[in-house]
């Protein structure tokens, strides 16, 4: 019975020592996916951060572009406004004068 003894124990230790293995090699893989998921997550906050500023200059570009297409119709409409009351300060001028001489 004691070789029958001697060979439980061995398997026993043999078979912890294979578990303190198999469990060595758990926390390394467990560390090494703890440092790419780290990694991937800087990297898509990166590329997050640069779409952000992307889009932010894409709207602001549109929207000075809609700026200035408001402006340049403003100053049309002023400058039109404008001739038009000059032409019809010209016609009410130019009526007066014809019946203060036809008087």
């Amino acid at each position: 019975m004691l070789p029958d003894l001697e060979k439980i124990i061995t398997a026993d230790r043999k078979a912890r020592e294979a578990v303190g293995r198999a469990r060595e090699e758990a926390e390394a893989l467990l560390a090494e996916t703890r440092v790419r998921v780290e990694s991937l997550q800087a990297d898509l906050d990166a590329e997050l951060e640069q779409l952000k500023k992307s889009t932010a200059e894409e709207i602001s570009q549109q929207a000075e572009t809609q700026a200035a297409q408001i402006a340049a119709a403003t100053d049309r409409y002023v400058a039109k406004l404008t001739a038009q009351a000059q032409s019809r300060e010209e016609e009410a001028l130019s009526f007066l004068v014809s019946q203060v001489l036809a008087d």
